[in-house]
């Protein structure tokens, strides 16, 4: 999908004359942006219709212009949501419609609590991702471990699609104990990982 453009160009003084006429879908993850440009006939303004679109600068003067349409916030729900971009000059307006795409994955349920005696948890997730490009990452700690599952296999595609079995020891302490496990999208570098999803497993202590 791409940017659409809502209006005709604007010849009159204080009109708005869009000079970028397409932009793919932004990503699901936060702080992703587009370059506009367009050309305004007098002072102009911009704002968006959605908290998860945010908009540099949103004013300014007239002549040739551009703004960075920046996803503030990462799309983790099962759909592509839009926003609506408007630019305003000298009474006149033109809107974008901004496409933001929705590679997801989530844990169900987020939080699990284990008795102070120990027990297990089923851990499973949804996900629109390939699982080659899915992991699981967490802290290893001895109160806890993954049955039958080495805790180096981190990519979904090892796991079958799931998270297995996980084994919780007794907690033998009076204070409370948790861990969290990480659902990342990898990228192609090392460093381009997205965080998905959060789930916590949670252990009271002995009373």
């Amino acid at each position: 999908m791409c940017i659409g453009l809502s209006g005709c160009i604007a010849d009159e003084v204080g009109g708005v004359y869009m000079l970028t006429e397409v932009v793919d879908d932004l990503p699901s993850a936060k702080n992703h942006g587009k370059e506009v440009f367009f050309q305004a006939g007098d002072t102009w303004r911009a704002w968006s219709s959605e908290a998860w679109l945010d908009i540099e600068p949103k004013e300014g003067k007239s002549g040739r212009n551009g703004i960075v349409i920046m996803t503030a916030q990462p799309n983790h729900t099962k759909g592509r949501r839009s926003a609506t971009v408007t630019i305003a000059s000298g009474g006149k307006q033109q809107q974008l419609t901004v496409w933001q795409r929705n590679d997801y994955a989530l844990f169900d349920p987020k939080e699990y609590v284990v008795d102070a005696e120990g027990g297990e948890v089923q851990m499973t997730f949804s996900s629109n991702v390939s699982k080659d490009s899915l992991l699981i990452m967490y802290y290893p700690q001895e109160w806890f471990a993954f049955v039958e599952d080495s805790s180096k296999k981190t990519r979904v595609a090892d796991w079958d699609g799931k998270v297995k079995t996980l084994l919780v020891q007794p907690n033998t302490e009076e204070m409370e104990r948790e861990v969290f496990f990480l659902l990342m999208l990898s990228g192609a570098r090392r460093i381009d990982y997205q965080v998905l999803d959060t789930a916590w497993v949670r252990q009271p202590g002995l009373p």
